[in-house]
Parts: C-alpha cells; structure tokens; sequence
C-alpha cells in the first residue's frame, strides 16, 4: 500500500516526500522536483502514481528521520462535529451539547495548531482537562463548490488521522456563553495529524475502518467510522452549498465514542504530562502525540 508523507533529515531543514514503508521511507522528492507536494501526488491517476513509486531508490530507515504533518500548508483545517450518535448523548450528558442537528455542522482548526508524528504538546498552565479525539480525516484533492453529492468523491485524495485535542473545561465554558469552542480547540499543538496519507482509491470503504487511541499503552477506545451519522460525500455536498472546499484541505470527521469525557473516571483519564497518545486507523497508520 503506498503511504505518502512529508519528512525531514535528522537535523535538517527542507521538508522532502516520500512513501513510507515497513521500516524505511523512499524519497521521491529527486523524482518529482523540490517543488512537488504530497497534494499533487494525490491527484495522480493509480498507474501513474504506482510507476513514480517503483522508481525511488534512495531509502532511510524511518528512525532517521522525522515525519512532518502529511499536508504540510493546508488552506484550512475543517472540523464536522456531533457526527456520532452516542458521542452526541455522552456531549448532551456533561452539558457540552444543546441542541440536535440534523445536518452537518463545522468550525475550523487553526492551520498553526497543525503538528506531526511524534511531536510534544504541551498541556497549557490550568489545562487539566485535556481529552483525545482521534478522528478519521479526508485530504481534498481538486476545488470543490456547489459539488452534488453523486461527484463528492472525485474531489477527495486520500484519508489520514487527526487528534483532535480539546480542553474540555474551556469547550464547557465556551458552549454556555453561546459560542463555538474555537478556544478549547486551537491551543497550540491541538491538531497532531499523520503521519501519512493514503491515497483514497486505495481504500475499498472508509466507513469500514477501526478508529482507535491508546494512552500510556492501555487501549482507550476502538470504534468503528459506520458509526458517523453524516459521511465525505453528504458534508462535501452540504458545505460547498456555499463555501469553497481547495486542493489540499483537510477535513476532520467527527469524534468517535468513547473519549475521556464520556466515562464516570473522565478525571482520571484526561491526558496528562508524560503521556504519550498513539490515535490511529487499525491497520492503516499510528500517530503519537507525547504531551509535556
């Protein structure tokens, strides 16, 4: 399976792209100029992005190098919430929810709080409820508005993971005074993502993916995307009505069940310094968030 991502030499300055493998990455930067992006390698016919792969013969072992965040300068980082039934009950549950949509709704992830593979977060002075929301993310491959739902597919690239870190306390806070939590989620290191993405035609069903997060080594939640009420062609269809989707973007799905927040010991399990959270897609990738 190909797996593209952004990397860089240990100790150096340039990002580069390669396609990561069981244990080494490929460079593919010498092949596709200093000026080739992960997002353009996206919108690449399958036998053509195949050929490209087969012909990379420089290879580090992963441990050399440093994995960047897969899109390394989206336009924007949009987030779909409330896109699980049971997460909406645990939200409704701990005053975090007051209404019930019934369409998609969004906010939007600040492109700075956009980390990579194995970063350390900081957990901000006062933060003591720091919860993980690993999410399942769509990479936009081509301009999307006003796109019909039968086409909304053609316009996404690939899928990744995200961690959507929030501050649980701040997003209550935020919800009673009426407005959209952009504080509780926008601190700084809040999105890691990665550490790949694959490209979406690889991919047989991304609602038949397990999502899951483990903390310290002890499994925190495993859930299955069939469980997202609004799915990549419904949203796309639902907010290019009116606003524009670019090559590029990532879109965040939606948190699955099972976060801190929603378990009677919420206290116990928020996230703290000296833990390290590993979000994934079972089978797919791993990405590892150390919070200082």
């Amino acid at each position: 399976m190909i797996k593209l991502a952004n990397y860089r030499y240990a100790g150096g300055v340039a990002a580069r792209v390669g396609v990561v493998e069981e244990t080494t990455i490929a460079d593919l930067t010498d092949l596709i100029g200093a000026r080739g992006s992960v997002e353009a390698l996206l919108t690449l016919e399958p036998p053509t992005l195949r050929s490209l792969v087969a012909q990379a013969k420089q290879r580090r072992p992963l441990g050399e190098v440093e994995l960047l965040p897969p899109i390394l300068n989206p336009p924007k980082i949009f987030c779909v919430g409330k896109n699980s039934r049971v997460h909406r009950e645990e939200l409704f549950r701990q005053n975090l929810l007051k209404e019930d949509p019934q369409e998609p709704t969004g906010f939007v992830k600040l492109v700075s709080t956009m980390v990579g593979q194995g970063a350390a977060v900081r957990r901000p002075t006062g933060i003591t409820s720091l919860d993980y929301e690993p999410e399942l993310a769509f990479v936009v491959s081509r301009p999307a508005y006003q796109v019909a739902r039968a086409d909304a597919l053609s316009c996404i690239g690939g899928i990744t993971v995200a961690n959507d870190l929030t501050a649980r306390a701040i997003q209550k806070q935020e919800v009673a005074s009426g407005t959209r939590f952009w504080t509780a989620k926008n601190m700084p290191g809040f999105c890691p993502i990665g550490p790949v993405v694959i490209p979406y035609w690889q991919i047989a069903d991304p609602y038949d993916l397990w999502l899951t997060c483990a903390v310290n080594g002890e499994r925190r939640l495993r859930v299955n995307t069939n469980e997202h009420i609004f799915r990549i062609d419904e949203i796309i269809e639902h907010f290019t009505r009116w606003m524009l989707f670019e090559p590029g973007d990532v879109i965040l799905t939606g948190a699955p069940r099972g976060t801190a927040i929603s378990h009677p010991n919420a206290v116990d399990l928020y996230l703290r310094p000296g833990d390290v959270c590993v979000a994934g897609l079972e089978g797919l990738m791993e990405l590892t968030t150390l919070i200082v």
